[in-house]
Parts: C-alpha cells; sequence; structure tokens
C-alpha cells in the first residue's frame, strides 16, 4: 500500500505542478480540511454468525484535505481521507485506509488539446459471499483496497460545421492489495469522426475503439470495436438511430471465437423539454441486446432510469468507476466502488438496470433506488475467480438486485433527521446458494457551531442466507463529530 501512496502522491503533484506552470492557473484555488472523530459500539464487530458474535467498541479518526480548481484552462478537484480504525477489543484489527479521488482537466493548446488525469485509491468488497459490512468499521476481513491512476490526452478538431474528429488514448494502471486478482495495465484507443451542423437532420458518425488490458499474472484481454452509425431527425422530438459493424475481442473462450458483426437500432424521443427517453435493441456474438435510458426532472421531482449490457471486465470498471464518499452522521467512512461490482479476473458479460428517484419538498427529501444486475461469466474453466469456493468455476452466473430508500427531514434550521433502509437478494445458481441483506438506520445530525457539527446514528444490518454458515446480524450505535477548518 505504501507504493501505491507514492505512486498516487506522485500524480497529484505532476497535476499541481501542470498548474502552476501557467500563472493563469496559479490562482483561485479553494483549499479545504476537516476532521472527524466517532465512537461505535457494534454487538458483532466481524459480522460472524450466530454463536460466533463478539462486541466492541470502535474509535474512528479521520482527517480530510480538500483542493478545487475550476479555471479556464485547468480544472482540479482533489479529495483525499485517512481514516483510522481502532478496536478496544482486539487490537489486530486497527487499521488505516487511504481514500483518494483525484481529478484533473488541462487544456493544452486552443481549444483542441486536452489533457484528462485522475488517481484513486478506494475500499470494496473482496468477495460478495463473504460478509460485507455497512463501512469500514466492520472488521470482516473482506475488504480490498483498489487503486487506478489514469492519464488521458485527447484532441478535438472540428472541420467546420462538416465533422468533428475526437481522438484519445489513455493509459490506466489498476491495483487490488487482494493478491488473487491481477494488477493490470490497461490501454485505449478511441477515434471518432461525427457528422457537424450541416448534417443535423441525419447525424452520422464513425467509430473506432482498441482496450488491452495487460495483467501481471493472466493472459492479456484486449476488445476491439469498428462500426459506423446514421441517424434520422423524424421530428424535432424523435430521432431514430442505426449502428451496424465489427467487435473482434481475444480472451479465453471455448468454441467460437468471440467476434463478430453487430447491429443496434435506437428510439429516441424528447417527450417534453425535461423528460428523455431512448430504448433500443440490438445484435451481438454473445446473443440479443437490449438498452433503455430514462430521465425527468422538474418542479421537485427528479427520476433516472437507465439498462444496458456490456462485455466487461473488473479492472475495466474499476478504471472507469465514480468514487463516492460513504458518510455516516456527517463524517466520512470510506470510498467505496459500486458494491454490485465483482472482483475477478475473468471476462464476464453485465447486464444491468438501475433507476433512482429523488423528491423534495419543503423540509421533506425522499430518494429510493433500485437496481438489478446479472453477471455471466464467458471465461469457463479459469481458475481465476476470487470468489470464495471459486464461484465463477462452479456457476457461470451471478445475480444480484436490491431497492433502497431514505427520509431526511430538517427539525429545526440546526438539526435534522434521516432514516434509511435497503434490502438486497444475492443468487449464485451453480453454488446452491441465495442471500438476502438487509439494512437499516436512524440518524440524528445537529449543526452545533459554523465548523462543527455532530451526529447519532443507530443501524441494524442483517443477512439471511440458505447456508447458515453465512448468517449474521448486528446492531450498533454511533456518536460522531465533524470540524471543518
Amino acid at each position: 500500500m505504501a507504493d501505491t501512496v507514492k505512486t498516487t502522491t506522485k500524480l497529484i503533484g505532476a497535476m499541481l505542478a501542470l498548474a502552476l506552470t501557467n500563472t493563469a492557473c496559479a490562482a483561485d484555488w479553494k483549499f479545504g480540511a476537516g476532521v472527524s472523530a466517532g465512537e461505535t459500539y457494534t454487538d458483532n464487530v466481524a459480522l460472524a454468525p450466530p454463536g460466533a458474535a463478539q462486541s466492541d467498541w470502535i474509535t474512528e479518526i479521520t482527517p480530510t484535505l480538500s483542493a478545487v480548481k475550476n479555471g479556464a484552462r485547468f480544472k482540479a478537484d482533489v479529495r483525499y481521507s485517512l481514516q483510522n480504525l481502532f478496536y478496544a477489543r482486539d487490537r489486530n484489527r486497527n487499521q488505516i485506509y487511504h481514500q483518494l479521488d483525484a481529478r484533473a482537466n488541462t487544456e493544452l493548446y486552443e481549444k483542441e488539446l486536452f489533457l484528462d488525469t485522475s488517481a484513486s485509491i478506494r475500499q470494496a468488497a473482496t468477495s460478495p459471499l463473504g460478509a460485507t459490512g455497512a463501512n469500514n468499521t466492520n472488521a470482516t476481513g473482506n475488504i480490498s483496497n483498489v487503486r487506478t491512476l489514469t492519464v488521458s490526452p485527447y484532441w478535438i478538431h472540428r472541420f467546420g460545421s462538416m465533422a468533428t474528429l475526437n481522438a484519445r488514448v489513455g493509459v490506466s494502471d489498476v491495483g487490488y492489495s487482494n493478491a488473487s486478482i491481477s494488477n493490470s495495465t490497461n490501454t485505449t484507443t478511441n477515434l471518432t469522426l461525427a457528422g457537424g451542423s450541416t448534417f443535423s437532420r441525419t447525424p452520422w458518425a464513425l467509430n473506432y475503439s482498441d482496450q488491452k488490458v495487460n495483467y501481471t499474472s493472466r493472459p492479456d484481454v484486449e476488445f476491439t470495436t469498428t462500426s459506423a452509425s446514421l441517424g434520422y431527425l423524424v421530428t424535432s422530438r424523435v430521432r431514430l438511430t442505426g449502428v451496424t459493424g465489427y467487435e473482434r475481442n481475444q480472451y479465453l473462450h471455448t468454441g467460437s471465437a468471440p467476434e463478430g458483426s453487430f447491429w443496434e437500432a435506437n428510439v429516441a424521443w424528447a417527450v417534453s423539454p425535461r423528460t428523455k427517453l431512448e430504448v433500443g435493441l440490438g445484435d451481438h456474438y454473445y446473443g440479443k441486446t437490449k438498452m433503455m435510458s430514462f430521465n425527468t426532472h422538474g418542479g421537485h421531482l427528479e427520476w433516472k432510469a437507465d439498462y444496458n449490457e456490456s462485455v466487461t471486465t473488473s479492472n475495466s470498471q474499476a478504471s472507469t468507476s465514480t468514487a463516492y464518499l460513504v458518510t455516516s452522521g456527517g463524517a466520512p467512512v470510506g470510498i467505496f466502488v459500486d458494491p454490485t461490482q465483482i472482483q475477478t479476473d475473468s471476462v464476464f458479460l453485465n447486464k444491468r438496470f438501475q433507476t433512482a428517484l429523488t423528491w423534495t419538498r419543503g423540509r421533506s427529501a425522499i430518494n429510493a433506488g433500485a437496481y438489478q444486475s446479472n453477471q455471466d461469466a464467458l471465461e469457463t474453466g479459469q481458475v481465476s475467480s476470487v470468489l470464495q469456493n471459486g464461484a465463477f468455476q462452479n456457476t457461470t452466473s451471478i445475480k444480484q438486485r436490491g431497492i433502497s430508500a431514505g427520509w431526511s427531514y430538517e427539525l429545526t434550521p440546526l438539526m435534522s433527521a434521516t432514516l434509511s433502509g435497503n434490502l438486497t437478494r444475492s443468487s449464485y445458481p451453480g453454488l446452491g446458494r441465495e442471500d438476502k441483506d438487509k439494512f437499516i438506520q436512524l440518524g440524528i445530525k445537529r449543526k452545533l457551531s459554523p465548523h462543527l457539527s455532530g451526529a447519532v446514528n443507530v443501524r441494524r444490518q442483517a443477512r439471511d442466507s440458505n447456508q447458515s454458515s453465512a448468517d449474521y446480524t448486528e446492531n450498533a450505535l454511533t456518536g460522531s463529530v465533524n470540524y471543518t477548518f
């Protein structure tokens, strides 16, 4: 992990140095700092099965730093936390977690040549079959560090109103603290030539993409796609689009090679200025495909939903995933990747639906969401999965689905209450296993001064599995304070 921190620090330094090379970029930085401290009592610190649960007191101290720059030619957003966890019963469980999300965009030349750089350190569940706690404080032994470093220059050139060329290359380094997962270097090339405003009625595009995943301890993987698309604007609100092309992939396989021609057909409908819907069908070498995207907003409501299917790897998802900060009573407790993402060296087909709704009115805010994800292994027989009991060796699919909801209410201008919960179900057909995970949390947060806030949270989480050794329940109470400088 020390190497990860050193490498990441160098990249952040490069971002800042790049900004300071231009006097126009050297000013207008916004720096922030804070520290949070919390105490948690839990009756099952390791989320052990019934009869083996141990209680514990957990002290948490997390300093945070941030730097934001929003200049004309340089933009950067760097956020770092150092989470320190101390366990009263067993000091061997004490942990330090680095959490980083750093991104920068630089205009190198006259609105044509740009550079994107990013770095991240996150925590994620090593295996969905193991105990997965509400945050890093649960000492499950099922938490892995995931780090990514990405450098991506790109060129945008406009040929008047006729066409626009977008050429991008990227190099991402992806690493895991879990030694069972192979680190990799991902090299991507994307070329797109798209019609300009002259073709507003019949938008067209030519695309080429190539991604090479060079692993340290397994055969390399490559995904190559060449395609052409043509659209037609039926009305100002309805657009038809057809795509055809050829994809040639290289990964471990049996039977026919993972390549072939494909087609897709999409319909996009601007129902109103605030509501958009797009649906599509396709046919690829791995079967028939579907897609959907829906978005509406306005007034008190915002609602999004989408469905897509793609051939991918854990390393590819890690290098493109957006981190999000998980908090407890206003105090950061970890940066996690999407908890539905699995860690595996295998190539798999990911079919995912997700929807999220937010409603705000007066003192209340309500959010709700749901997802369903089917992950089908495309490299059968490979001894590389890190899922316990070799899930992708004994089952060719992993199915996950869940719902979540939350309600926050402003009790006073300085105090608010929150109630949140989720229910998920995961099944592993080849293992004959099915898990149901439940979580509910009630919290109160109060602003004590312009820079100081405090919170109290009580939670309950449980797993009900048809394999009794995987069952657990936990009740926990957390008190925390958060100070910003």
